[in-house]
Formats: C-alpha cells, sequence, structure tokens
C-alpha cells in the first residue's frame, strides 16, 4: 500500500491547477490518490473535474445561495475535520487562497497530518486587495510544512515571512501542465456560432469580492463604451453566477449587438475562447498566468496584483477601477493591433513540468519522515 495523500479543493481555479498534480499522484504506484471537494463554487467546479476525468471520494457539497465568509469557515472546519479524521491521510495538499485552502491546511494541522501548499507566497502586500485571499495564503502558508512556490518572487516572499528555505520548494505554475493537458481536446464551442465572422473576439469577466461595491459597473460601463467604439470586435463576457455579479452586468450591458453575455463556460470553451481571442479584460488571478503562457495581452482590472511577473512579462497591465484608463489602456492596445513582447519570451509560469516536480518532492518528504511522525 501506497502514502495516502488527500488533495482538497473547492472552486474551479483550484480544480484546474490541481489536475495535474491529482493525475500525476494516480500514476504513480507510490501513492494513494484521494480528492475531497468543498464544493465552495459547486457548480463551475463540476465541469472541471469531467473534463480531466478526476475521480473523487468525497463531496462536501457546502455551497449555498449568498453565502458569507464566517458561514463558509465554520462549515468548512467541522466538515473537513470529519473528513480528514475518517481518512487518516500521510499528507493533505491544499491550493491557493481560497477559503477552502486555509480550512482545508488548518483542519489538517488540527489532526496532526502535514500540509503541502501549492502556488505558495503569492503576495498583493494589501490585506484587503484581494479580499480575504491575501489572508488566506499568508495564513496557509505558516501552517504548511512543503510550500510550493511558482516563482523566485514568490520564494522570496516566502523567506521574508518567516519560512524555512527547507520548506520552500520552486516549481513552477501547474497552470502551464493544465493548458498543455487541455490544448489538445479543445472543440469549437457553441459560443462561437453567435460571433460574426471576421470579427476579432475580447474576452472579459469580473467576479473578485473587492470589486462587488462599485467594481463590476465601473468594468460593465467600460465594456459599453468600448463595444460601441470598437463594432469590428466582439465582446464576450462568461458572467459569474454571484447573483451580486450577474444583476449588474446584466442591467448595464445587456442588450448590445457586438457584445455576448454568457453563463461561465466549461473550462474547455474557455480556453479556446481565450485562445481565440485578441486581448482579455479580467480581475481574475488564473487568467494572468494562462494570458502569459497563450501570449494574450490582458488589461488587470484591479489596483495591485500577487502576480508581478505576469506584468513584468509585459503581457498584462494594471489598470484598476478607473473607467477613463481601461478604455484608453485599451485603445493603446488596438493601436498597436494588439501585440505582445514576443511568443519568443520565456515563461515566468514555467515549462509544464510543475506536476512532476511537486509529486517528486512529496515523496521525497514522506520517505523522509518517521514513521507516526507528529509535528
Amino acid at each position: 500500500m501506497g502514502w495516502k495523500v488527500l488533495s482538497v479543493f473547492g472552486t474551479r481555479p483550484e480544480a484546474i491547477k490541481m489536475a495535474p498534480v491529482v493525475k500525476m499522484l494516480e500514476r504513480d504506484s507510490r501513492f494513494e490518490s484521494y480528492v475531497l471537494l468543498t464544493g465552495q463554487h459547486s457548480q463551475m467546479l463540476d465541469d472541471v473535474v469531467t473534463l480531466f476525468e478526476i475521480q473523487t471520494w468525497k463531496d462536501l457539497n457546502v455551497m449555498r445561495e449568498r453565502q458569507t465568509l464566517p458561514y463558509l469557515t465554520a462549515t468548512l472546519a467541522t466538515r473537513l475535520s470529519e473528513a480528514i479524521m475518517e481518512l487518516r491521510p500521510d499528507l493533505v495538499i491544499v491550493h491557493g487562497d481560497t477559503t477552502t485552502t486555509l480550512m482545508g491546511a488548518l483542519s489538517a494541522t488540527y489532526a496532526h497530518i502535514p500540509v503541502a501548499h501549492v502556488e505558495a507566497g503569492l503576495r498583493s502586500h494589501q490585506k484587503f486587495s484581494p479580499f480575504p485571499e491575501e489572508v488566506n495564503r499568508m495564513l496557509t502558508d505558516q501552517l504548511a510544512d512543503l510550500c510550493f512556490a511558482p516563482t523566485e518572487e514568490a520564494q522570496n516572499n516566502l523567506l521574508q515571512s518567516g519560512i524555512g528555505e527547507e520548506r520552500i520548494h520552486i516549481v513552477g505554475n501547474s497552470i502551464v501542465d493544465a493548458v498543455c493537458m487541455a490544448l489538445p481536446r479543445l472543440r469549437t464551442p457553441a459560443v462561437m456560432n453567435g460571433i460574426a465572422p471576421g470579427s476579432s473576439i475580447v474576452v472579459m469577466t469580473a467576479h473578485r469580492r473587492e470589486n462587488w461595491d462599485a467594481g463590476i459597473a465601473v468594468f460593465a460601463d467600460a465594456l459599453v463604451r468600448l463595444s460601441r467604439k470598437h463594432r469590428e470586435l466582439t465582446f464576450v463576457f462568461p458572467v459569474h453566477l454571484n447573483p451580486i455579479v450577474r444583476d449588474t452586468v446584466v442591467s448595464i450591458a445587456s442588450g448590445i449587438e457586438n457584445v455576448i453575455l454568457v453563463d461561465p463556460l466549461p473550462y474547455f470553451d474557455f480556453l479556446y475562447l481565450l485562445r481565440q481571442s485578441v486581448a482579455v479584460l479580467s480581475d481574475s488571478g488564473g487568467i494572468q498566468e494562462e494570458c502569459v503562457t497563450l501570449h494574450k495581452p490582458m488589461l488587470l482590472l484591479r489596483e495591485v496584483t500577487e502576480r508581478p511577473e505576469a506584468v513584468e512579462s509585459g503581457w498584462v497591465k494594471l489598470v484598476g477601477k478607473d473607467e477613463d484608463l481601461i478604455v484608453r489602456s485599451f485603445e493603446e492596445l488596438a493601436t498597436r493591433g494588439f501585440g505582445g513582447p514576443g511568443i519568443d519570451a520565456v515563461n515566468p509560469y514555467g515549462d509544464g513540468t510543475t506536476a512532476r516536480q511537486i509529486v517528486s518532492h512529496i515523496a521525497a518528504y514522506l520517505n523522509a519522515r518517521p514513521q507516526g511522525d507528529e509535528r
């Protein structure tokens, strides 16, 4: 029997980036791989699990309409602790910066089970931007026995947080692995039927909690201005299921001929759309990495980013919640034909071997850990 490793995730971005790690664990005879879904974002999570053919051990299905952070935190603390005590894995893997991430790490720690944190060390250095992600990842890093940093910048953040070098491994970002896995399997999605022949595509998304107050409306207003100025472009906006986001976007940007508002797309459909696009406007974290990997210029609808490498690569520009700056920056992109730094630029997020490196480091850690060792 191999080492029991439990991978815990609950949102679509986590599932996308954990899929390569899970598939690598499944193929390695040294491990018994178990996957626990929390269902923090159940509708948007299920399609990724299906597309990547991830076998799940348990689904907590905690999501409820208009759920609050206190509800989610309290529910996950109880339900994850129960599941971990039932399985008693040798190690728990969490990813990124969600409430699932933090509570998965904390529940494992309560059970004296070591934690591996994939995509560790990201920092915006602003407590409430993004919120609650910045707090979640900082606390998870402190709990983790293995911190898998995607870049040197992330490693430096971990070191400055007092985390020892022996706990840190630079492995790249598993989004590159996921994109490499997905690209050969992409098929033309139905959303493409609504795009006029010869029209170039601009993709837009927005969902972050810190943008709920006014940001979403600003982004929708900018979209309306850009769509009227660029009739030759088709703007496709997969609208997040959150009612706060959805109601705002639909009320402002519906009924425009060259704006397509759709439900969130299955990941492979969205990746196809991203690949076909000439530009992207988004407040997403993971899409920054996908744009760098696919060589797509992106306007980042946030004030700060925990992914400075994306900005430094030349593919991503911070524009915040300033409607005029968003429009002006888009015009600059259009003027230069939506070009970027070029396909020869080195991807700061690695070469698609992240999952293999993570599994190798986990095996080395567990092999060196005395049987029955408790921290």
